[in-house]
């Protein structure tokens, strides 16, 4: 245990060192803190997550919110390393911007405006939308981001890194079991009392005539192959795929925009995501691969859904 995890931390040791450069880490955690004080200690962060401000329109705010984190991070970041090179390809804002689009569009998506309900219980609806907001990465990015990478990123490893390797994996799983305990506590805490567990099989009782633990299995299914999808997108896209252009640099940028989608969520874990975020963004340009963060990620999410289950069913907490 203690050499693969020695090993592990060694890795990040060494991108950090190489990466850091205290301007542009300054400049991005006061950033990133702005952006969770504005959203979460103000009445315009609740009225931006409703779509009311400042265009009146959910799409716009979110490209407002995600591209725009995403460049007031990354081209300051650039000018203070003095990556000239990357500032001036087109190659550069093209991606960085079709990423952000994407990651924006999928994020405001509503189902219940896309599909006809008519005929469902109002338990069946809520339970459809659950399972098909969950698979809207699957159905959006994950074809968009193939499409780049078989016509563009034809240089980069496997999908993303998704690909054939195994480093570091028994030092992500020995991290897991440490990690454990902190979710524990963090579980019983008031903001995951409220926010989760995701699915609460109890809500939907009888639908569609299914046993309620089926309908559970169906959606934690989707519900954990998400997190694959996320991983192939910041880890993957934002950071194996834009490093070609911004090299180590393509991290800072990436963990503003993964911040910003743990908006609306407890404060706890927004501000645990900019961390979180920067360690396996950090591993996954040093690795080329995402398997890390998909176990790190998925073991937690699971995890959090099985403690709050326990807490409902036998402990009678939330």
């Amino acid at each position: 245990m203690k050499n693969n995890l020695r090993l592990l931390f060694r890795n990040f040791a060494a991108f950090f060192r190489q990466d850091f450069h205290p301007w542009a880490y300054a400049y991005t955690i006061l950033l990133v803190a702005c952006s969770i004080v504005l959203m979460y200690c103000t009445a315009w962060g609740e009225r931006f997550e409703l779509g009311l401000t400042p265009f009146g329109n959910i799409y716009a705010n979110h490209i407002l919110r995600y591209a725009g984190l995403y460049f007031l991070a990354a081209v300051p970041s650039l000018v203070f390393r003095r990556s000239y090179a990357a500032l001036r390809s087109p190659a550069f804002y093209v991606k960085a911007l079709l990423l952000m689009l994407l990651v924006s569009f999928t994020d405001a998506f509503s189902w219940r405006e896309a599909l006809d309900f008519n005929g469902y219980s109002s338990a069946e609806k809520s339970y459809v939308f659950k399972v098909m907001w969950r698979m809207r990465n699957l159905m959006f990015v994950f074809p968009v981001l193939l499409a780049l990478r078989i016509f563009f990123d034809k240089k980069v490893k496997g999908l993303y890194g998704l690909c054939r390797g195994n480093h570091h994996v028994k030092a992500y799983l020995w991290l897991y079991a440490v990690i454990v305990p902190l979710l524990i506590f963090a579980s019983f805490t008031d903001d995951f009392l409220s926010y989760y567990p995701t699915y609460k099989p109890w809500i939907f009782k009888d639908v569609f005539g299914r046993p309620e633990w089926l309908n559970a299995l169906m959606f934690e299914t989707v519900y954990m192959a998400d997190f694959v999808m996320v991983e192939l997108f910041f880890r993957g896209a934002l950071v194996i795929g834009m490093a070609a252009m911004l090299g180590r640099s393509a991290v800072l940028p990436m963990v503003t925009v993964y911040v910003a989608l743990h908006f609306g969520k407890p404060a706890l874990e927004a501000i645990s995501a900019l961390f979180g975020g920067y360690f396996l963004g950090a591993l996954a340009f040093q690795t080329r691969h995402i398997w890390g963060g998909i176990i790190i990620h998925m073991g937690i999410a699971l995890l959090i859904e099985l403690l709050r289950f326990f807490e409902h069913y036998a402990l009678g907490v939330g």
